[in-house]
């Protein structure tokens, strides 16, 4: 039986290896638009993670005509409103690193006692005749500095302390952090649907 095709909405190496190891294995070929030669750059214009999720799985869907997922996320801080929730990979404006980025967070949150928060990723899938999401949270605290120290994960991670492991996420190897982590809770959840789902794609 040939693979059945589904196209990810991202242009991240890290994230396509990472479905792609997921997925394959089940009968799935996952296509990236880089892999199907489109242009793709939607504008991500709502306010939530499922409505920037969405529209990305519906315009990747509109233009290929395949089972087509994306997903959103970002880390949430509770003291910040909820900031930079979506706003998190352009937190700041254009031009900043990731380090300027968890800098200016840590500078806006300065000593306020309350630390929590959480990384949030919502998964969208659309087909033209199903549309589903699913939503993955992992809580945590913002530490008092940056780790300049540990060698692992990206983004707010050197600045992201998840207690039941006694170490920030930038301290701890993508194995163990991937079964944890907010986008391997929302994938999980994604993957045991299509794995019922997908006999009928």
């Amino acid at each position: 039986m040939s693979a059945k095709q589904i196209a990810f909405a991202s242009g991240s190496a890290h994230k396509l290896k990472e479905m792609r190891l997921i997925l394959e294995p089940l009968g799935f070929q996952l296509l990236s638009p880089k892999d199907l030669s489109i242009s793709f750059s939607p504008e991500e214009t709502e306010s939530t993670f499922l409505g920037n999720s969405l529209i990305k799985s519906r315009e990747l869907h509109r233009l290929t005509g395949l089972p087509s997922f994306a997903d959103d996320s970002g880390i949430c801080v509770d003291a910040l409103e909820g900031r930079p929730g979506v706003y998190s990979a352009r937190y700041g404006g254009e031009g900043l690193s990731d380090k300027d980025r968890a800098l200016l967070l840590l500078s806006e949150l300065g000593n306020n006692p309350n630390r929590k928060a959480n990384y949030t990723c919502v998964i969208s899938f659309c087909d033209g005749k199903t549309e589903t999401s699913f939503e993955g949270q992992v809580f945590g605290e913002i530490s008092a500095d940056y780790d300049e120290v540990g060698k692992y994960g990206f983004g707010y991670d050197p600045v992201f302390f998840y207690p039941p492991f006694g170490k920030r996420f930038s301290e701890v190897e993508e194995e163990r952090k991937n079964k944890v982590s907010h986008r391997a809770v929302a994938v999980d959840q994604f993957v045991r649907w299509l794995e019922t789902y997908g006999t009928s794609l």
